[in-house]
This record gives structure tokens, C-alpha cells and sequence, in this order.
């Protein structure tokens, strides 16, 4: 009996996550990816900075806004839903009709902040953190070319 209560409440459970995602207005998905493409940007704007020499480098306020991008990394890409294509968002209609290519960058943009962090971490020298930044850099620019207005 345990067993079949635990297996109802999980379908429950399940069935009610699916309904809820199935029920975001488009707008609100605009809204939110925008709002967590705001926070990359405070993040990436003085690691940028430091990266290209045109703010002093300072390893701990690195570490910092990379500890942030890094933490959301992961969070804008769900606000990519049917219907969020249109309204007041500057998404490319390539992000539907191209996903497979989407998706990809996104994991690469991850996996590039990933490796921000491993280096902050690992007590990298500053070289390898400009470095480091700059790949998270060239991540943001390669899907923006393909995939923003």
C-alpha cells in the first residue's frame, strides 16, 4: 500500500509540474529570461573590463561575479517556450527553428562559466582568468550573432 501511495503522489506531483509548465504566458517567459540576461550582463561587464584592461584586475571581485554568472548559468534557457517567440523580445526566430544548435551554445556557454570557475578556484593566475573570461565572452558573442536581433 505504501508503495502504491508513494507512485500516486509522484504522478501527482509529476502531472502538476507538466500542467504548470505547459501554462507559462509567453510574456512571462520574455520577462524572466530577460531579467536573468540582466544579471549576466552585471556579471560579465566588469569581469569584461578587467579582462580587456580597462579596469584594474582584482581577483576577488572576479571571483565574485563569476561565482554569480556561473550560479544562473543554467536558468535563461527555460524561458524559451512556444509562443515566446513573438511579443517584445529580441530572440531570432532561429531559436525554434534551430534549437538542436541553440541548445548546444547554451550548454557551451555553461560549460565555459564552468570553467571560469575552475579556474578561479584553482588559484589561477590572472593570464588564465583573462583567458577564462575571455571564452565566456566569445560564448555570449556566438550565440548572440546567430540567434539575437
Amino acid at each position: 500500500m505504501r508503495v502504491l501511495s508513494k507512485a500516486i503522489l509522484a504522478g501527482t506531483v509529476l502531472a502538476m509540474a507538466m500542467g504548470a509548465a505547459q501554462a507559462v504566458d509567453p510574456d512571462d517567459a520574455i520577462d524572466y529570461r530577460k531579467g536573468v540576461f540582466q544579471v549576466f550582463v552585471w556579471n560579465m561587464g566588469p569581469m569584461g573590463a578587467m579582462a580587456s584592461g580597462d579596469r584594474p584586475f582584482d581577483r576577488d571581485v572576479l571571483a565574485m561575479h563569476a561565482e554569480q554568472l556561473n550560479r544562473v548559468a543554467d536558468m535563461p534557457w527555460q524561458g524559451y517556450v512556444d509562443g515566446s517567440d513573438l511579443g517584445n523580445t529580441g530572440a531570432l526566430p532561429a531559436v525554434w527553428t534551430n534549437r538542436a544548435r541553440f541548445d548546444q551554445l547554451a550548454e557551451e556557454f555553461q560549460q565555459a562559466t564552468a570553467n571560469l570557475m575552475t579556474a578561479v578556484e584553482s588559484g589561477a593566475g590572472e593570464r588564465e582568468l583573462r583567458g577564462a573570461v575571455g571564452a565566456v565572452g566569445r560564448s555570449c558573442r556566438t550565440c548572440h550573432d546567430d540567434f539575437r536581433q
